[in-house]
């Protein structure tokens, strides 16, 4: 007697919710497996003759999703048509016997294809017509369609909108959503934060994202949340915890043979390098990045990493081929997109070349400067000029690119104080506090950056600042802080 294949044996209905939840795990590749026996060319539709109405459109819905998923990961040439077709089938299936909640997660999932080959006017409409769905507010397609709003917000550079979510992530969000919603919609969160400068938020919530995903067991957006903090860890410059970082996550998408996030994880690597001012480091690492993003069809992925090879190529002198790699992205947002992300990425090329061919301060502690001290700083013995190159001070009279005047003094916490890092030597200047093994260094708004106190050395407290340049004799004119 012959044995029956176990996934055959499975009633439709069970198997649908096998492949929800390995779906729900990033496990695609084995989802599929447990349909090979209904689905053997996933150019045509998988077969469904003899299930009844409900369980074939559902069958079909979870094919599309997990194949857009995996077409995506794997770069199969057309999983992103595929995809549509299906989920396309699968909607109109359930409207006609009336399945609204089910319509809503088909309209969910046909959003998040189109967003993903960078079709967002698509998207959008596809999802605004899932919310008006009449489902319930708690149901996980309702949930789910927030979470794609945020996706979008994200790739349209809506930042203050998505900041918004973080109400609804204290709510009722929170009382219903799977770990795995919980954390993608912190992970947006997180992203909107950085893009909005406030660090300290987008490290507690991307750590959040990290926390849910372990918990959803999703490897895939654990090692996504890993990309993400090596990006916050880049710009707080603690260089060799998001080097650890991205190592670590492109490590696991190599593991489980995600080529498109392991191309946009090389990309971020590449960023960190540049960063280091270690460009040709970068663009090697960013060459590596486009060589594999080339063969996928998310072109949100090629098209950053095009930018970021054209900013590497501007810093190494290579002006032309910098052009030719923008003008390359420029295209390719502006026929998915539109003029307006294109006209985003000019401008963020345009920033770097700014960047690039404005002289910069290089921030100096020795006794090159004469000073003309006020009496009210002149008690202090010792001194040292700082240029200030954080933002985050100007209401308190410590612009950017100013020098402040540090006098090497006890500093207590409260005190606005400059600390160098001990790797990169940066120095960061703001109001200084200190506790078990602890820095804090937070700006005029409230904004902290944290350091191990084996990170940074304290330089001293900030007493002046040169604003007036220098007196007749060439002095620089010092005028006591006024807090």
């Amino acid at each position: 007697m012959s044995t029956l294949h176990t996934t055959s044996a499975k009633a439709p209905a069970i198997l649908a919710k096998t492949l929800r939840t390995l779906e729900r795990r990033g496990q695609y590749r084995e989802a599929l497996a447990e349909v090979e026996h209904i689905w053997k060319d996933i150019r045509e539709l998988p077969d469904v003759d003899g299930f009844e109405p409900h369980d074939a459109a559902e069958m079909l819905l979870r094919c599309g999703s997990l194949i857009g998923f995996h077409g995506q990961n794997e770069h199969i040439q057309d999983s992103q048509i595929i995809s549509k077709n299906l989920l396309t089938n699968a909607r109109q299936r359930f409207w006609e016997i009336r399945d609204t909640e089910k319509v809503a997660e088909c309209e969910n999932n046909l959003a998040v294809v189109y967003s993903r080959t960078g079709e967002y006017n698509e998207a959008e409409a596809y999802l605004a017509s899932s919310f008006a769905q009449n489902i319930p507010s708690f149901s996980d397609a309702r949930l789910h369609s927030y979470v794609i709003d945020s996706i979008i917000n994200l790739s349209c550079s809506r930042h203050n909108e998505n900041l918004e979510y973080q109400k609804l992530y204290e709510g009722e969000f929170k009382d219903y959503a799977s770990d795995y919603l919980k954390g993608t919609l912190c992970a947006n969160i997180g992203i909107s934060h950085r893009n909005l400068g406030n660090i300290s938020d987008a490290l507690t919530f991307q750590e959040m994202a990290k926390y849910h995903y372990q918990r959803a067991r999703h490897q895939i957006y654990f090692g996504t949340a890993e990309n993400n903090l090596a990006n916050l860890y880049k710009e707080t410059r603690k260089f060799s915890k998001a080097h650890a970082a991205i190592d670590n996550a492109t490590r696991l998408f190599k593991q489980l043979k995600d080529k498109n996030r392991e191309g946009f994880s090389l990309d971020t690597k590449a960023s960190i390098y540049f960063a280091e001012s270690k460009y040709d480091e970068a663009l090697r690492t960013v060459n590596r990045a486009l060589a594999t993003l080339r063969k996928s069809e998310n072109s949100a992925f090629l098209i950053d990493t095009l930018l970021s090879k054209a900013k590497i190529l501007l810093y190494l002198d290579n002006f032309p081929e910098a052009v030719l790699n923008l003008s390359e992205a420029v295209e390719i947002a502006r026929v998915q997109t539109g003029d307006k992300a294109a006209i985003q990425l000019i401008q963020q090329f345009e920033a770097a070349l700014d960047a690039k061919n404005t002289p910069t301060k290089k921030n100096i502690e020795s006794n090159d400067f004469e000073l003309v001290l006020p009496k009210k700083i002149s008690r202090f013995k010792e001194y040292s000029g700082i240029w200030i190159t954080n933002d985050g001070l100007e209401t308190i009279g410590l612009a950017k690119g100013s020098l402040a005047v540090v006098a090497k003094t006890k500093v207590k916490a409260g005190n606005l104080a400059a600390v160098a890092e001990v790797e990169s030597g940066e120095v960061i200047c703001g109001f200084y506090d200190a506790d078990i093994g602890i820095v804090c260094i937070e700006d005029a708004h409230g904004e902290p950056q944290i350091f191990d106190h084996s990170e940074v050395r304290l330089l001293g407290k900030i007493v002046g600042v040169c604003n007036q340049g220098r007196n007749d004799d060439g002095k620089m004119i010092v005028e006591a802080l006024k807090i």
